[in-house]
């Protein structure tokens, strides 16, 4: 046999490497791939917004941009549950604004975009006490499910209030809660004779609509005569903005400090993986008077200032009335 020739040789290592160069693409096109527990993740959410989210053309324009992300390879790779949720959360918010659309890691505790610090009360009340002038302050940092200890706390901390030529309720620190312990609250500083309508929560999937009116058989002091101002702050959020919005439609409190954070859906949580869960809005408030609500945009308060300011300026307000 004859000896190889430079050409041939040439030619034949040329497509060695081209083999081996081939299996490096094939092999990194393989590892680009998202890994099955991811896309099967990606899927489960696309699914479980299309079919829960309040607003159903939203809702699919949520799924389909997960879907095309997915196919376009932006879960492609290794990544932990965290970094996936997180991916996951800011895929969806890209698409929807919505501050109560929320997908995190199953173990970790409550979010939002705006942490701060916030006092931990019992129930989430404060100790109501007597400012000067007669004027009664209470901080609530949470509208906690009205259980018997929450209502048991709620009517000790009013009554400590009874004596009050007025009353400042401090929501700055409070990040939403229980649509019932808005209900509750609220009764106290209404005619209990007569039922007032605060606000209609509608849900996508059953079709029906809750209203929520003041309630008549409620255990502590009548509040009905005090006026009412309410303290807000960007961070006043979900129930809190509720409460806030149900009184200031009514006309019966003022709102002195901050735009309010904007989130009017209440929501289900929904296990996605055996990591991740959704937080899905499923539902959107209506009020009776605005026929609307605060989604996206927050309450504008009757007196705005900024939040460390709001407490000195109801004072100042109540000073001069």
């Amino acid at each position: 046999m004859g000896a190889i020739s430079s050409v041939d040789g040439f030619i034949f290592t040329l497509m060695i490497k081209c083999f081996y160069f081939s299996l490096l693409v094939v092999a990194f096109a393989c590892d680009a791939r998202p890994a099955p527990h991811v896309e099967s993740t990606v899927k489960a959410l696309a699914t479980a917004l299309k079919d829960n989210y309040i607003y159903e053309d939203k809702a699919e324009q949520m799924s389909d941009h997960l879907l095309q992300r997915l196919g376009e390879g932006k879960f492609d790779g290794e990544m932990t549950d965290e970094q996936l949720a997180n991916l996951l959360h800011e895929e969806v918010r890209s698409v929807v604004g919505d501050k109560h659309l929320r997908i995190r890691l199953g173990s970790r505790g409550r979010s939002t975009s705006n942490r701060r610090e916030v006092p931990s009360y019992p129930n989430g009340f404060g100790k109501a006490r007597m400012l000067a002038d007669q004027v009664g302050y209470l901080e609530i940092t949470g509208f906690h499910n009205p259980i018997s200890a929450f209502r048991a706390d709620l009517t000790k901390q009013m009554t400590l209030l009874s004596g009050a030529k007025a009353v400042i309720l401090d929501l700055r620190n409070n990040g939403g809660g229980s649509p019932e312990a808005v209900q509750l609250i609220s009764s106290y500083f209404f005619d209990r004779s007569k039922p007032v309508h605060l606000n209609t929560l509608y849900f996508r999937n059953s079709d029906s609509s809750t209203d929520f009116y003041t309630l008549q058989e409620i255990e502590g002091p009548d509040l009905q005569s005090k006026p009412l101002l309410i303290l807000t702050s960007d961070y006043t959020f979900s129930a809190a903005e509720e409460f806030t919005y149900n009184m200031q439609s009514l006309k019966r409190a003022t709102i002195v400090g901050e735009t309010t954070g904007g989130g009017a859906h209440p929501v289900n949580r929904y296990t996605i993986s055996e990591a991740i869960v959704a937080i899905i809005p499923v539902g959107r408030a209506i009020n009776p008077i605005t026929k609307t609500n605060w989604e996206g945009v927050g309450i504008k308060p009757d007196v705005e200032v900024d939040e460390e300011s709001a407490l000195d300026k109801a004072i100042e307000l109540l000073s001069g009335s």
